[in-house]
């Protein structure tokens, strides 16, 4: 018997995003992504990898609605974005949430933390109050931190505990999957294996599926079922982490190069 495919939870056909240039090239469009193809499963956690200024998070951006491809289309359990009415966009705000690479401008400075959490619930979800603030706990521990700090403002907080309450935001819906755009890099090493492990943690108990925006191929490796590679606005290779990371493109091997003295022998 053959086994059925698993369906897809995310996933794009023909995707393509161009802007207007500027300077000397104002009014020609500059292509920035064209003919992306990718789908995100359920449960699954996919990387998607490149250096600065090959598209990763304008793909991301389309990826969440936040703006709208030139040519064809993103779809969430089988329907396109642009065809949602209010409530699926609302709907879908509350299914997939985003972590972005610098957590202090993801958040209000005057706003407790319990309150930055405790936002999405308010405005994507029916919850009572009390649920509200019984979920913004659960999220606090579940990254990390102290419920009992709910109180307290970003300001006073390290950058690390920073990031974790923007992943405890990200978290509160109970999201079917989280994009993390570069969203542990300006952490130091330990800080982001925690923070992977975590979501590897979450990942296992509640079926959240992931989309890992980085140009860490380390990273991508530990945490990752397999690999998409964005060069030039194109996905121009693919493989699965495990065993090992078999990529052959030159700009896949350069990313892999470039962290070689991390990998033990054989373990690339």
């Amino acid at each position: 018997m053959t086994a059925r495919p698993t369906p897809s939870l995310l996933s794009t056909r023909d995707l393509g995003k161009a802007y207007a240039g500027t300077g000397w090239r104002r009014g020609t469009p500059r292509t920035v992504l064209a003919g992306i193809e990718l789908a995100v499963a359920a449960e699954e956690c996919v990387a998607l990898i490149g250096r600065s200024g090959s598209g990763k998070s304008t793909l991301a951006r389309l990826l969440l609605g936040l703006e709208r491809p030139d040519a064809g289309a993103v779809r969430f359990r089988g329907q396109d974005l642009a065809g949602l009415d209010r409530a699926g966009q609302r709907r879908f705000r509350a299914a997939v949430q985003m972590v972005l690479q610098d957590p202090l401008s993801a958040v209000n400075p005057r706003h407790d933390i319990g309150r930055i959490v405790a936002e999405p619930l308010r405005h994507l979800t029916d919850l009572p109050a009390a649920e509200r603030v019984a979920r913004v706990g659960a999220m606090l521990s579940l990254v990390g931190l102290d419920p009992a700090s709910s109180g307290r403002l970003p300001g006073q907080l390290s950058g690390g505990q920073v990031q974790r309450v923007g992943l405890a935001r990200a978290l509160a819906t109970r999201p079917a999957l989280v994009v993390l755009d570069e969203a542990v890099s300006n952490l130091d090493a330990p800080l982001q294996v925690e923070i992977l492990d975590r979501l590897a943690a979450l990942r296992r108990q509640q079926g959240t599926a992931f989309l890992l925006v980085t140009h860490d191929v380390r990273l991508a490796r530990r945490f990752a079922d397999r690999v998409l590679v964005l060069e030039g606005g194109r996905i121009v290779d693919a493989a699965p982490c495990r065993p090992r990371l078999d990529l052959t493109h030159p700009a896949a091997r350069a990313l892999v190069d470039a962290v070689l003295p991390a990998y033990p022998e054989g373990a690339r």
